[in-house]
């Protein structure tokens, strides 16, 4: 059964991932937990 996708809202914990970095490094959100605040921010689209 496919996993429906949950809108997070403020406050929320955000669920782990990795995403290449703009210098093409993977960054996991795992690795900053418990460490330091973390500001999520999307773009659309291209460069």
């Amino acid at each position: 059964m496919p996993r429906k996708n949950k809108i997070l809202n403020i406050g929320d914990t955000a669920p782990p991932f990795t995403l290449p970095s703009h210098q093409r490094e993977e960054v996991s959100l795992e690795a900053y937990r418990d460490a330091q605040n973390v500001i999520l921010t999307f773009f659309r689209g291209t460069w």
